[in-house]
């Protein structure tokens, strides 16, 4: 009886021990992974001075719940290696969110904040943010109202920094695209930024409409929202969902027509700024995405009109003629970069604008001739009568109309007339060109003519001064 009794009780000890080893999963293993944490953007602090803020979102990991909750938050904000500032705090549950707030901020400079966040179960999770705060005041003031300039590359995207081989406005798109080009983008001194597009802007059907076109401004990029920017002589950089500049589709991750996704800020790198009496420029790029290159060029002030009298040239750039189906279009035909060197004969040759009304063409001893000059193929050669410069010409502008007067009176290519091209039509006594921009920065004036020759064949010409 007494070993029946012993063997019972081992038994029954056995299963006792089996059970409280049995949760009902243990064929299912549980993972205590570390902490998650995800940083937001830096709202404020990015310039001197202006208290530094940034919101942590920290949660516990995949682990049911069951093994390990949150335990510590600890930050250093280095700068050049040396800690400027630090910090920690106890943390419980599984989701916390945690704000880092310096009053004042800092100086001017590039810093780095890390981040370590524990459990209770000692595992831990490191994350790492780089970061500029600026000079509160760089020496080019932004501070007032911008809109996109209204000339013709105001906007452009290519493969590399500053090219605009795949797309760029042309100077019929500043009409076309009016309620885009009124957008204003303002930068008050205390770090707002507004932007303001009254009832219309330009729309993409990304935003949800049927064709891209003038439309009521769609959220969150509609200005509605509430905006800050930093600011340093290269980086121009703004806070907050649907703020943007030039195109609301782009941001540093991509275009979000492609799928990229909203941003709540976008950094632009400052190409250029100028300052010509109250008239400022500014160029800004950014690379949305790997290998896609976007600028954009801002104007605040209203320029003077440049004078017309001086010696000009065609501008030496990629587009400087180009011939379309509409005034600015470039679809059937444009000169690409090697034709500058390949047609430098052409590129060379001066129109003379007199303060007394003349007008006077030199070609030196070549210029570009076509086939319907008398040549076998095109090519630089001995300038044509009555296209050599030889005559006698006069000139009249009105502000808008560009006439010059004289057989053989002509700007870029002689062929373009305005009742059609020649050899098809006889040699005219005048041709009217459009005088689409006529502006002045640096010392340089440039200028943009269209003429029409015939129904639906617009070309467009480019002009520098000397």
């Amino acid at each position: 009886m007494k070993k029946t009794i012993l063997r019972l009780t081992g038994i029954i000890s056995l299963f006792i021990s089996v059970s409280a080893c049995d949760n009902g999963y243990n064929d299912v293993p549980v993972i205590d992974s570390p902490p998650s944490l995800s940083l937001g953007a830096i709202t404020s602090g990015l310039v001197e001075g202006q208290d530094f803020k940034i919101e942590i979102t920290i949660g516990d990991g995949r682990d049911e719940g069951t093994i390990s909750t949150l335990s510590t938050f600890t930050y250093a904000i280095t700068r050049a290696g040396e800690t400027v500032s630090s910090g920690s705090e106890d943390l419980s549950g599984d989701l916390q969110t945690v704000v880092i707030e310096i009053p004042n901020g800092f100086e001017p400079g590039n810093y780095n904040l890390d981040i370590l966040a524990t459990d209770s179960n000692g595992n831990e999770s490191t994350e790492n943010l780089s970061f500029t705060v600026a000079s509160a005041r760089p020496e080019f003031d932004i501070s007032g109202t911008w809109t996109m300039e209204p000339i013709a590359g105001a906007l452009k995207v290519g493969p590399s920094p500053g090219s605009g081989e795949w797309y760029q406005n042309s100077a019929g798109d500043v009409a076309l695209r009016s309620c885009y080009f009124d957008d204003t983008y303002t930068f008050d001194l205390n770090g707002t930024f507004t932007q303001d597009m009254g009832g219309q802007t330009w729309l993409e059907t990304w935003q949800g409409v049927a064709a891209d076109g003038c439309g009521t401004p769609v959220s969150p990029f509609d200005g509605s929202g509430s905006f800050t920017y930093s600011y340093t002589s290269t980086t121009l950089t703004l806070i907050g969902e649907g703020a943007h500049i030039g195109l609301a589709k782009v941001n540093n991750a991509g275009e979000i027509s492609n799928g990229a996704p909203l941003a709540s800020q976008i950094a632009y790198t400052i190409v250029e700024q100028s300052q010509e009496g109250d008239v400022r420029r500014m160029t800004l790029r950014i690379e949305a995405g790997s290998g896609v290159w976007w600028d954009f060029k801002l104007i605040s002030g209203t320029p003077a009109s440049a004078p017309l009298a001086g010696t000009w040239k065609m501008e030496p750039v990629e587009g400087a003629f180009a011939v379309g189906p509409s005034a600015g279009s470039r679809e059937w035909f444009f000169n690409t970069t090697a034709d500058v060197s390949t047609r430098a004969c052409f590129f060379d040759d001066t129109y003379t604008f007199g303060e007394d009304g003349t007008f006077s063409i030199e070609m030196g001893e070549q210029t570009w001739l076509e086939a319907w000059q008398g040549i076998a193929s095109d090519g630089c050669g001995t300038p044509k009568a009555p296209h050599d410069g030889a005559g006698s010409y006069t000139y009249q502008y009105d502000g808008t109309t560009l006439k010059l007067i004289g057989q053989g009176a002509h700007v870029a290519l002689p062929k373009a007339v305005n009742g059609g091209e020649l050899p098809n039509v006889a040699v005219p006594n005048e041709v009217n060109y459009q005088v689409v921009s006529l502006t002045q920065a640096g010392g340089v004036k440039k200028m943009t003519l269209h003429i029409e020759t015939g129904t639906g064949v617009w070309w467009t010409f480019k002009l520098v001064s000397e």
